[in-house]
C-alpha cells in the first residue's frame, strides 16, 4: 500500500510539472514584451471547426521538447481567426493552422500553412532562433503609389489568367481543392454567353452538389484531390451564405430547380443547427465529432445513427460579417419563393446587427465591444444595407445606416494612396490595405456614387482601382475575378429597373430582384416612391410596368417575366 502511495503521488508530481504553453492575446503590450526580451512572437492563428488545428494542438503543442524549446525562445499568442477578421484576412493564405513568426518591429519572419509533424516543426523553431532576419521581404502598401497610366494589356492579361484559372472539365479553380468562389462564379455568369463559360458554370455547380450534405443539408467547406468526392466536413456559416447566392442564380438564370432545393436544404440546415434565440446565426459547425479524429465514417451514418454518437460542436459566435452575409442570401431567397418566412429572418438579423454600432459609427465583430474594427465587417454590412435598399424602396434606416457607413470609411480607413487599410484600432501590428477587401470596397463606393448622384465615392473608387494596379498588386492575385468586375463596372454606368407597382398586371418584381447584378439601380414602388426624374415617364400607366433604362435610354414597356428576360439578356 506504502509503495502504491509513493508511486501515485509521484505520477501526480510529474503530471502536475509537466510543460505547457501558456498562451495570449495579441495586443500592443505583445510587442512591447518582445522588445524588451528580445524574442520573437509565435502565433498560433486557429478555427474552432478545423480538423488539423486540433490535431496540432494534440500532437505538437503538446510534444515536451516543443514546449520547451517554445517557451525558452518565443512569446506564444494564440487567436481564433474567425474571432479576428483583421488577423484571418491577413494571413488567410497560410491557414488552418496558420504559423506565423513575427517579430518586434511587426515584421513577418516566417509563416507556415497547416499542420506540422512534432520534429518538423521543432527543426523549424531552431532554425528561426539561428537566423531571425525574415523570409521576404515585406511591402509597404501604404506607400505605394501607382503614377502610371492603366496599362492597356492589364485587362487582356487578367481576362487570360482569369480562364486559365479554371477547371473547365471538372469545375472550381484549377487547383487540387475544389469549391466555387462567389466572384469568379459572377462574373462567369455575366460573362456565361461565352460557351467556355457557361461549360464551367454547369459543371462547377453539378461538382458543388456533391459538397451537400445529404443528411442534414449545409455545404462543406471543400473537396480535396482535384475531385468533388474527398470533402473536409466543416460546415461555415460563410459557406452557407455563399452557395444560396450560388445555387439561387443557377435556379434563376438556368431554370434549374434542383438548384432551388439545394438552396432551400442550406437554409433548412442553418435554422435546425446554427439559428440562436435572439434571430442570428452561430458561426460554424466541427469537422470533428471528436476533436483530432478525422470523421469521415461518422458524416456515413444517417440521421438517427449520427444523433446516438452525438452532435459536432458548434461554435455559437455569432459574428456580424457573417450575419449580414446570410441576412444578404436570405433576402435573395424570399425573392427567389417568395415565401415571407424568409424575408422575416432577414428583417430579426438587421435589427440584431444594428445594436453592433460603436460610438464610432462602426459595427463590432461580436457582441462584445473591441478595440479594434475590421474592415470586413463593414464591407459585410454595406452590402448588406445595399441589399436592403434594393428590396425596400422605403427602407429609410438602412438608407441612413449606408449613409453614415461610408462616410465612417472614407473618414477612417481611406489613405492618400486610394487604399482603405483592414482595420483600426491597435493590436501592434501595422495596419496594412488588403486587396480583395480594396476591391470590394471600391465596388461599393462605386455602385453608391452612382445611387447618391455623388462622384466623389465614384472617384475614390477609381484612385483605389488605380492602386489595385499598380505592379506589385496586380501581378500576384489568386482569382482576377473582382477585379476585372471592378474594371468593368467602373467604365460603365448602372443599368436603372424602375418597377411601378400598381398593384395590378403581372407581379414579376420579385423576379426583378432576383435576376438583376449587383452593379444595377433597382426601384420597385409606388410613383410617387420612385425617383422623380422618372416619374414623368411612368405616371400615365396604370398596371404594374418596368423600364429598363440609362442615364439617356429607357426600354419599351416591359410587363412581364418574360419580356424581362428578353430586355436583361439583350443588355447582358
Amino acid at each position: 500500500m506504502k509503495v502504491f502511495s509513493t508511486i501515485l503521488f509521484l505520477f501526480i508530481f510529474h503530471i502536475s510539472f509537466v510543460n505547457t504553453i501558456e498562451w495570449q492575446e495579441l495586443n500592443a503590450a505583445t510587442f512591447t514584451r518582445a522588445k524588451a526580451e528580445n524574442k520573437i512572437i509565435l502565433l498560433n492563428l486557429k478555427a474552432n471547426w478545423c480538423h488539423w488545428c486540433h490535431v496540432m494542438k494534440n500532437n505538437t503543442y503538446t510534444n515536451q521538447e516543443v514546449v520547451t524549446y517554445i517557451n525558452k525562445h518565443f512569446i506564444t499568442v494564440e487567436a481564433d481567426q474567425d474571432a479576428n477578421p483583421e488577423l484571418s484576412n491577413r494571413y488567410k493564405d497560410y491557414g488552418w493552422p496558420a504559423t506565423i513568426f513575427i517579430n518586434a518591429k511587426g515584421e513577418d519572419v516566417v509563416k507556415r500553412a497547416g499542420y506540422m509533424a512534432p520534429e518538423n516543426f521543432l527543426r523549424l523553431l531552431k532554425a528561426i532562433i539561428k537566423d531571425p532576419s525574415p523570409e521576404q521581404t515585406s511591402v509597404d502598401l501604404t506607400t505605394i503609389n501607382n503614377t502610371k497610366n492603366t496599362n492597356n494589356n492589364l485587362v487582356a492579361t487578367l481576362e487570360n489568367n482569369f480562364i486559365k484559372s479554371l477547371d473547365i472539365e471538372v469545375g472550381g479553380f484549377n487547383q487540387a481543392q475544389k469549391y466555387i468562389e462567389y466572384a469568379t462564379f459572377e462574373k462567369a455568369l455575366l460573362d456565361r454567353k461565352n460557351l467556355t463559360l457557361n461549360t464551367w458554370i454547369k459543371n462547377s455547380v453539378k461538382g458543388a452538389k456533391k459538397l451537400s450534405d445529404p443528411v442534414w443539408g449545409g455545404m462543406y467547406q471543400y473537396s480535396t484531390h482535384n475531385d468533388w468526392e474527398h470533402v473536409h466536413f466543416e460546415k461555415l456559416l460563410s459557406i452557407q451564405a455563399r452557395y444560396i447566392n450560388i445555387f439561387l442564380q443557377h435556379y434563376t438564370y438556368y431554370n434549374d430547380e434542383n438548384s432551388l432545393k439545394q438552396a432551400k436544404n442550406i437554409v433548412h440546415y442553418i435554422d435546425t443547427f446554427l439559428a440562436n434565440k435572439n434571430g442570428l446565426y452561430s458561426n460554424a459547425q466541427d469537422a470533428d465529432l471528436i476533436q483530432g479524429r478525422h470523421a469521415g465514417a461518422y458524416f456515413a451514418l444517417n440521421n438517427t445513427e449520427r444523433r446516438k454518437l452525438g452532435i459536432p460542436n458548434i461554435d455559437k459566435n455569432t459574428f456580424t460579417d457573417n450575419n449580414a452575409t446570410i441576412g444578404s442570401a436570405l433576402l435573395r431567397m424570399y425573392n427567389g419563393t417568395q415565401n415571407k418566412k424568409y424575408l422575416n429572418k432577414v428583417k430579426t438579423i438587421e435589427n440584431g446587427l444594428y445594436q453592433r454600432k460603436n460610438r464610432n459609427g462602426l459595427y463590432t465583430h461580436g457582441s462584445k465591444q473591441s478595440t479594434v474594427s475590421s474592415l470586413k465587417d463593414q464591407i459585410a454590412m454595406a452590402h448588406f444595407f445595399i441589399n436592403l435598399i434594393k428590396n425596400d424602396i422605403n427602407n429609410t434606416k438602412a438608407k441612413q445606416e449606408l449613409k453614415a457607413l461610408c462616410l465612417q470609411l472614407k473618414n477612417k480607413f481611406l489613405l492618400q494612396n486610394g487604399s482603405f487599410i483592414s482595420f483600426t484600432g491597435n493590436n501592434g501590428l501595422t495596419t496594412q490595405p488588403l486587396k480583395e477587401e480594396n476591391i470590394s470596397l471600391a465596388r461599393i463606393f462605386n455602385w453608391y456614387g452612382h445611387y447618391t448622384h455623388n462622384k466623389e465615392y465614384i472617384n475614390i473608387a477609381k484612385h483605389t482601382y488605380k492602386f489595385l494596379t499598380a505592379d506589385v498588386l496586380a501581378k500576384n492575385y489568386y482569382s482576377e475575378a473582382s477585379l476585372l468586375l471592378l474594371q468593368k463596372e467602373l467604365a460603365t454606368e448602372p443599368n436603372q429597373y424602375v418597377y411601378l407597382n400598381t398593384e395590378k398586371g403581372n407581379h414579376f418584381n420579385y423576379y426583378l430582384q432576383s435576376i438583376t447584378p449587383f452593379y444595377s439601380l433597382v426601384y420597385v414602388g409606388k410613383l410617387n416612391e420612385l425617383p422623380t426624374e422618372k416619374q414623368n415617364l411612368i405616371k400615365s400607366f396604370k398596371e404594374n410596368v418596368l423600364f429598363s433604362c440609362t442615364s439617356n435610354y429607357c426600354s419599351t414597356p416591359i410587363y412581364s417575366e418574360e419580356e424581362l428576360k428578353k430586355e436583361f439578356y439583350k443588355n447582358n
